[in-house]
């Protein structure tokens, strides 16, 4: 997939503006996107690009032009949600989402891959009048590419300079937390912290401990917790539960034991 950025931000006068994306496909292998001025307009522009690249009706190589013209320019206030627009940033997503999505031709997005897409969008409308992107994200603990995602993230060149690898610099808009659906060893606990040490990041979570603590209402006690934890350990905890608690129906268990997602800054 090509793309080629097209017109100026500011452009199109204010009555002329589209609100909302126009995506025009011109036969297999051309398709145009008008970006609208308004945030479902950025929001549709950046999913239509990411749907193209896997659009069977499409060939093998498309060639995508975004148009810009429509968008307002830096310093417009913004209605409703208050502030003044800044699409600095936004020119820029289209090509680096591309660059990302051609990598990966002919196989499936892996987990980091898929972060990326995320925060590159991030850092976009953090630019454009949002404080910060709070991004919280949980990978499986077996998944080493999500593991070492932030690793020597930056760098000193031959003259000691540090400077941040400009492929990964969007995966500081969010918290990488890998989660242990087993009792994390010892040693994988203090690596853990040696990685927060040196970078900040490398947190881990046992989802065992944090799917009980969900869930005091049905472990009341040390014992009941205990009991659970085990068998959490050994892959029974859906067995656990339905055994003890035969009134919980399947929507209602499948939710007790996702709760390892929740924030642990809520209450």
């Amino acid at each position: 997939m090509n793309v080629n950025v097209k017109g100026e931000i500011g452009t199109t006068s204010r009555p002329e503006r589209r609100e909302f994306t126009e995506v025009k496909i011109e036969g297999s292998d051309r398709v145009t996107i008008y970006v609208g001025d308004s945030r479902q307009g950025w929001v549709r522009s950046y999913q239509s690009l990411l749907e193209l690249s896997t659009d069977e009706r499409l060939a093998t190589e498309i060639q995508v032009t975004v148009d810009i013209s429509d968008v307002r320019q830096a310093g417009e206030p913004l209605k409703g949600f208050g502030g003044v627009a800044n699409p600095v940033k936004l020119p820029g997503l289209y090509q680096r989402c591309t660059a990302i999505l051609n990598k990966a031709v002919g196989r499936q997005l892996n987990s980091v891959e898929c972060c990326l897409l995320i925060d590159e969008a991030a850092v976009t409308i953090v630019a454009g009048n949002i404080r910060r992107s709070a991004g919280m994200r949980q990978g499986l603990s077996e998944d080493n590419l999500f593991a070492d995602a932030k690793a020597n993230l930056w760098q000193q060149d031959e003259n000691g300079n540090w400077r941040i690898d400009p492929e990964r610099d969007a995966l500081r808009m969010a918290n990488h937390t890998r989660v242990f659906h087993r009792k994390p060893t010892l040693e994988e606990c203090i690596d853990a912290v040696r990685k927060q040490y040196y970078s900040g990041e490398g947190a881990i979570q046992w989802a065992g401990e944090a799917v009980a603590r969900a869930n005091f209402d049905l472990l009341s006690t040390p014992e009941l917790k205990k009991d659970f934890l085990q068998a959490y350990e050994q892959g029974n905890a859906k067995q656990w539960i339905q055994e003890r608690h035969p009134d919980i129906d399947a929507n209602e268990l499948e939710h007790r034991l996702g709760r390892y997602g929740l924030n642990p800054c809520g209450n």
